[in-house]
């Protein structure tokens, strides 16, 4: 009886077994079986290009040849990680942990990008022995620009976690935007992929394709960039640090964009390794950091502008109004020196503009006070993003007394105004913002900067550059002022450009007191951050301009040149060497 009742029970375990295997884990094993005849093997669609205004192309695409291994396919994943190994030169390392991220079962895995030929022949002619290994054609992006425009264009890079999220869709190790216009507009430039459907042998070798789905190219972008300009900017650096953006005053459209030192976009599109990634992100030279739009800086002789304006709108200077500069103002118990020793005499606002006179703008900056100060220059767009279409851009700071207050819990002193007055103290501005108030004092409007004309051939939308509410007559006086500043007097005289009525503003931030520049003169490092900001025509401005040398000394020296260089290539001037004139006004704070 005993016997009976283990044989009934053994048979039913038994059938209730196969009931679990047939039916609730049947489309399991159903989804198993097929995989072993069938194989459905993407097809990536290739991204947008990116073209210049004029349809040259920015950033292409070509063919590139990946490894891709289907673990399951093969009979030990050790064999195939060390024959692979040895075969492709690639540390076994590297495509463990390629073959760890896969999340699903018989997902194809890319365990090697953009190989040589010469390896591509070597796992064709292993075919049979490797069944579980293939090689796959797809679309690389592609720089020719390599470095220049690197940091507006952007790259593109292996899904990271900390991008699953918001790339939820896409399978471990696909390529998607990671800075600049490829990561702004990354949905935009991603194609649809196609797909390969494949019937496949016991071995998990190909016998025939069934079906075939073509990929849709994703659309291309026009941007607002000139190739010519973009390629005549980065070379005006000289391979020294800094940055420099043109705008078109009228519409706020990007001409150029250059932030130096730059890297090689070109070295992620097949994934960066650890090393190199490790070495460049922790550079002291920041080459990833965009820097004209997270570069930071405090704005020097460039505010005197800022300062001039709200006090032409304030009614607390004219025209005519005049102080007297003997190289110094005592005020507030603290004496204050001007770059000029010696002093600059009597100045009006157009003389103090061309000539960079620190006491004259400290005198309209006590009168102005803080709080107008502050209001006017969040009003030019300092202080907050301009709203670019591009990744991490920085906000800078105006200073005021309620941000004092809660960021530092004590009150302005009437000692600070003056530092601000003159672009000093904790004011800080990114290249971008001063480019925009050069805009703006060309054209009386504040245009929102942008990089995209186009997306798939359709125009993308216009947005509307504000007139902002300030009198003609106090445009008309600082322009006068900033075209004095590129006159045979002016600081910024070797931005001079024949022919073109050049108008400018030149700048140097103090990196350091002067005190400890005294002791390290000549270390570079320590020198200030030399600033141009332009327009020109004066008459009908076709661009605006902003020039960043980091640690180049003064303004009119180290980044009124590099304006020289791009201005002319900009008016097909020819003059290498800058304009042959000599300058009265060389130095300044």
């Amino acid at each position: 009886m005993a016997l009976q009742y283990a044989v009934v029970v053994g048979l039913s375990l038994l059938a209730a077994h196969f009931w679990y295997l047939q039916v609730l884990r049947g489309r399991h094993f159903r989804e198993l079986a097929d995989s072993n005849l069938r194989r459905a093997v993407p097809i990536a669609a290739p991204r947008g290009l990116l073209l210049d205004r004029k349809g040259r192309i920015l950033v292409e695409n070509r063919a590139s040849f990946n490894i891709v291994v289907t673990p399951e396919h093969g009979e030990s994943v050790d064999a195939t990680v060390a024959r692979l190994s040895h075969l492709l030169a690639s540390g076994e390392a590297r495509i463990r942990e390629r073959l760890a991220r896969r999340d699903a079962p018989f997902r194809p895995v890319v365990v090697k990008t953009d190989v040589s030929l010469a390896d591509v022949a070597a796992l064709e002619a292993r075919r049979l022995e490797l069944p579980e290994v293939s090689v796959e054609v797809v679309p690389l992006r592609s720089y020719p620009l390599a470095s220049a425009a690197a940091h507006s264009l952007g790259r593109v890079g292996e899904v990271s976690a900390l991008q699953a999220a918001d790339f939820a869709d896409l399978a471990p190790g696909e390529l998607v935007g990671q800075a600049g216009v490829e990561s702004q507009y990354n949905r935009s430039l991603m194609g649809r992929d196609g797909l390969r459907r494949l019937m496949v042998n016991s071995r998990g070798v190909e016998v025939a394709e069934t079906e075939r789905q073509a990929p849709v190219d994703g659309p291309n972008l026009t941007l607002t960039l000139d190739m010519d300009l973009q390629k005549a900017m980065d070379q005006a650096f000289h391979r020294r640090a800094g940055s420099a953006v043109a705008l078109d005053p009228e519409t706020g459209e990007i001409l150029a964009m250059t932030s130096t030192p730059g890297y090689d976009p070109n070295i992620f599109s097949t994934g960066v390794e650890p090393a190199l990634w490790n070495r460049l992100s922790t550079d002291p030279a920041t080459p990833l950091m965009n820097r004209v739009i997270q570069g930071q800086y405090a704005p020097g002789s460039l505010f005197k502008v800022v300062t001039a304006a709200a006090a032409l709108e304030e009614g607390v200077i004219t025209p005519q109004t005049t102080f007297y500069c003997p190289g110094y103002l005592s005020i507030y118990g603290t004496v204050f020196h001007c770059h000029k020793a010696a002093g600059h005499g009597v100045l009006n606002v157009q003389k103090a503009l061309q000539q960079s006179c620190n006491v004259f703008f400290w005198e309209v900056g006590v009168r102005l006070e803080i709080d107008r100060i502050a209001r006017y220059a969040k009003m030019l767009g300092l202080g907050a993003p301009s709203g670019v279409d591009l990744p991490h851009e920085a906000s800078g700071l105006i200073p005021s007394p309620e941000w004092k207050e809660r960021t530092q819990k004590t009150k302005w002193y009437a000692g600070e105004t003056v530092s601000v007055a003159i672009g000093q103290g904790q004011v800080t501005v990114t290249p971008l913002q001063m480019a925009r108030v050069a805009a703006f004092l060309a054209t009386g409007r504040l245009p929102r900067p942008h990089l995209v004309k186009a997306i798939g051939g359709v125009p993308a939308p216009l947005v509307e550059s504000p007139a902002l509410p300030f009198k003609a007559a106090t445009l008309a006086t600082v322009r006068e002022g900033m075209r004095a500043v590129v006159g045979e007097q002016g600081t910024g005289w070797r931005a001079q450009i024949p022919g073109i009525s050049v108008c400018g503003k030149t700048g140097s931030a103090q990196v350091v007191a002067h005190a400890v520049l005294a002791r390290h003169a000549g270390t570079e490092a320590y020198l200030p951050h030399g600033w141009f900001i332009a327009f020109a025509p004066q008459e009908r401005p076709r661009i605006a301009l902003a020039v960043l040398v980091e640690h180049g000394g003064s303004g009119g020296e180290a980044a009124a040149p590099v304006a020289h260089e791009i201005l002319a290539r900009f008016f097909g001037v020819s003059a290498p060497g800058g304009p042959a004139v000599a300058g009265l006004a060389d130095t300044e704070e």
